[in-house]
């Protein structure tokens, strides 16, 4: 663990305009960034990708840091939107491929009238994701607040009870509540 005042004094380096102080935060930070990246993205090439261009934005925004939260937090929420921007990209190119796939199959006489695997399975990816967009929406505020901080931007139970100004207790309270509520607002998914 990095400790804070480490952090503390190269962010005040780096806001000063030190491009040594940048890049140690950066090495300091890498590894857990990537991390980040790669739990969202899956794959290796995509988290290096998010990684190179949250640290980018991170170097670009670093002026308008007020140190609100912690530095690493605030890292976090730019790499985690970062990789979800890169994901609606990745779908939404692959979407554009299947539909110019089912037209040149439509126009082929000789076409399967029957979807493809990978058609079948876009399709069921995009009602699980309706269903838990729909479940995330009926949460209430706290609640969801605290499933999105741990499960889309990955902060502890430590960090999201100091981004919240709560104890550890209630986080893991509010985090246990919402994951039941979808649990069971999913259920008929699993029978």
């Amino acid at each position: 663990m990095i400790p804070d005042d480490q952090t503390d004094t190269l962010v005040f380096q780096a806001k000063e305009g030190s491009q040594t102080a940048f890049n140690q935060l950066v090495t300091l930070h890498y590894d857990k960034v990537y991390g980040q990246a790669l739990r969202m993205t899956r794959s290796e090439e995509d988290a290096k990708d998010v990684a190179q261009l949250a640290w980018i934005k991170v170097w670009k925004k670093l002026s308008s840091f007020r140190g609100d939260s912690a530095f690493t937090s605030w890292v976090y929420r730019i790499t985690t939107f970062t990789a979800l921007d890169l994901i609606r990209k990745r779908n939404s190119s692959r979407e554009t491929a299947t539909e110019a796939e089912y037209l040149e199959n439509a126009a082929n006489a000789d076409a399967s009238p029957i979807a493809s695997p990978d058609q079948i399975t876009n399709l069921e990816r995009k009602e699980l994701q309706s269903r838990i967009d729909d479940a995330m929406t009926k949460l209430p505020e706290k609640l969801r607040t605290a499933l999105q901080l741990r499960e889309i931007e990955g902060l502890s139970y430590e960090e999201i009870a100091q981004q919240l100004q709560c104890k550890t207790g209630t986080v893991m309270s509010r985090l246990f509540n919402a994951r039941k509520s979808i649990q069971k607002h999913l259920a008929d998914l699993f029978s």
